[in-house]
């Protein structure tokens, strides 16, 4: 098994979240080196405060790098700007299209809002989406709410690059819990690589070269 550095953040972040296997697909194993996955994060306005703070998105960030940084595939915080207050409450399919307003090029785009709501099921919450605007298909990002546990950007994001849902309890991709540690398999991995090289091939993601920024308002 790898380690990585980090250790006290990352302690603190499977405290949170619980334990955290890692991928079984070594980064020598990947060839060429896949830039850092740029990823600009909106924060929507709930009464008057950011949904959720830097820290919190520092953990989901974390949780991600500790399952795909193995691969050869990490994240990178390409800055946090604030969003609208319209979108504390994202409750329909119209409101998930209507974020395409605030896209940023060349990087994932994160919309953090205060309640996410599932468009299926009338009354049920959701903790994230990966989703294509409805009038634009090409056009993708994720959605987080507020109260999504840790490892959420990671399981969207494993959508993003390609994967479908699961039942294998305690895969990233599967909503069955037992409390173990959370992982990738190995045909998941080698799904993520190929989609991130080929975003970056095609021009969907470019690489960012300077620090992250932050707007001071999100904390």
């Amino acid at each position: 098994m790898l380690k990585l550095s980090r250790r006290g953040f990352l302690a603190t972040v499977g405290a949170a979240s619980g334990a955290v296997a890692l991928p079984a697909i070594a980064a020598s194993r990947v060839a060429g080196a896949i830039p850092r996955v740029p990823m600009s994060f909106a924060v929507a306005t709930v009464d008057g405060q950011p949904a959720r703070d830097a820290a919190w998105i520092d953990a989901q960030v974390g949780e991600m790098d500790l399952l795909f940084g193995p691969l050869g595939v990490h994240p990178q915080n390409a800055g946090v700007r604030p969003l609208a207050a319209r979108f504390a409450r994202v409750e329909s399919r119209a409101d998930r299209d209507a974020l395409v307003t605030d896209l940023r090029p060349g990087v994932v785009n994160v919309f953090v809002v205060g309640t996410l709501m599932d468009v299926d099921e009338p009354g049920r919450t959701r903790r994230g989406v990966h989703w294509r605007n409805r009038l634009r298909p090409s056009t993708r990002y994720v959605i987080l709410a507020a109260d999504a546990m840790p490892t959420v950007l990671a399981h969207e994001m494993g959508h993003y690059f390609g994967n479908g849902h699961t039942t294998t309890r305690d895969n990233l991709m599967s909503y069955e819990r037992s409390g173990g540690p959370v992982f990738l398999d190995a045909a998941q991995g080698r799904v993520i690589v190929a989609a991130a090289r080929q975003a970056f091939e095609s021009g969907e993601l470019v690489a960012v070269t300077t620090a992250a920024t932050r707007d001071a308002s999100v904390g």
